[in-house]
């Protein structure tokens, strides 16, 4: 049965890959590199990101009907094409242990100190693979259309809440310590986290066909964006940046502020559902990714098949980490800024987008002079 997916799913769930993950694990980077400018550098991330949508989705329309591994393949020839689907494997096979491990890891501090990380990996393991196995990215395409307004309505609830602790001076003086180099660079951690529309080379071919559907992918890039925007200059001028600079996760210490007509406190619990859902979320899709496009690429009949096999690789790659930086800013560093963001994100789907129009325009050419 053909698995299919709808323009608001899709808009869900990448609004939510996007969301909590950029309030949880890239604020502080942007914090680190220019202090109370950090949100200027949002804004440029949210451009960054908003091209890599743009790549994305114009690249996409190419071959609708084709996944990035065929798509690819088609555009650049079957031994560069390959070539290209093995830069994105890598992509998938390694972000999917790193989120596990920074869950497991945020997990332990925040609700389960005396739980090994090894039953927390597992149980969110067993759960992601019930998810695809059951429902493919159809369902979690539901899942995301269930949860993400509720993680939207919790982050709303987090910055609502907090508007009597907002002191505007905190994000006083605006540039002049900083400067644009500073500026650009503290973008680039949130453009990675932004950047997650990227996944929809490998979601296109199962998108019904709407008219403008590729204005979701924009809408919900643009939405997490916004929101991860409020929210930096939330934690600025309520923590302050020389303060939130040295926090792991300012949004949680947010919640922790709020106290209400005296009495109405306690909103730890709601970042971490937002941070749970989200990662949940993310790595569903990746999951199922990584098992359809392997599948493809290696030309499986039945992808799920490398549930079985993927599942217990990725559990075993997530153990590898020593620590929560290991897990967090090594692979944020050496990884994921400069690798996937300039590469994956940007340089790859321009390549394959400039390549593919002038194949189909030589193709008209031939056509008219046939």
């Amino acid at each position: 049965m053909k698995m299919e997916l709808t323009g608001i799913q899709v808009f869900w769930m990448i609004m939510t890959m996007n969301l909590g993950m950029s309030l949880v694990m890239t604020i502080t980077p942007a914090l680190q590199v220019d202090s109370q400018d950090a949100w200027i550098s949002i804004i440029v991330a949210c451009g960054i990101a908003m091209l890599v949508a743009l790549l994305t989705t114009q690249t996409a329309k190419l071959y609708p009907a084709l996944t990035l591994v065929e798509s690819s393949q088609k555009i650049l020839g079957s031994w560069l094409g390959k070539l290209v689907i093995v830069t994105y494997i890598i992509q998938w096979y390694t972000i999917i242990p790193m989120v596990l491990r920074q869950f497991s890891d945020l997990a332990q501090i925040m609700l389960l100190q005396k739980t090994p990380k090894e039953a927390i990996i597992a149980l969110m393991v067993l759960l992601i693979v019930y998810v695809t196995y059951i429902g493919g990215i159809e369902g979690v395409g539901r899942c995301g259309e269930f949860l993400g307004p509720i993680i939207v309505i919790m982050v709303a609830l987090v910055l609502f809440a907090n508007i009597l602790n907002v002191h505007g001076s905190q994000i006083l003086p605006v540039y002049s310590d900083s400067g644009m180099l500073k500026i650009v660079k503290g973008g680039f951690a949130p453009a990675s986290y932004l950047g997650h529309s990227i996944e929809y080379l490998m979601l296109a071919s199962f998108v019904k066909q709407q008219p403008h559907k590729s204005s979701y992918v924009f809408w919900a890039v643009l939405s997490a964006g916004f929101m991860v925007l409020v929210t930096t200059v939330t934690i600025i001028c309520t923590i302050g940046s020389t303060l939130a600079s040295t926090m792991w996760y300012p949004f949680f210490e947010l919640a922790r502020k709020i106290s209400l007509f005296g009495f109405i406190d306690n909103f730890d619990a709601v970042p971490v559902v937002v941070w749970i859902t989200s990662v949940f979320i993310k790595l569903s899709v990746y999951f199922f990714i990584a098992c359809y496009g392997t599948a493809k690429f290696l030309n499986i009949r039945n992808w799920r098949n490398l549930i079985w096999i993927l599942a217990p690789v990725m559990f075993a790659f997530a153990l590898i980490p020593q620590d929560v930086s290991q897990a967090s800013t090594n692979y944020l560093i050496n990884y994921w800024v400069p690798i996937a963001l300039p590469i994956n994100m940007i340089g790859l789907p321009l390549l394959l987008l400039v390549v593919g129009k002038w194949r189909q325009r030589k193709r008209k050419t031939r056509s008219r002079h046939a």
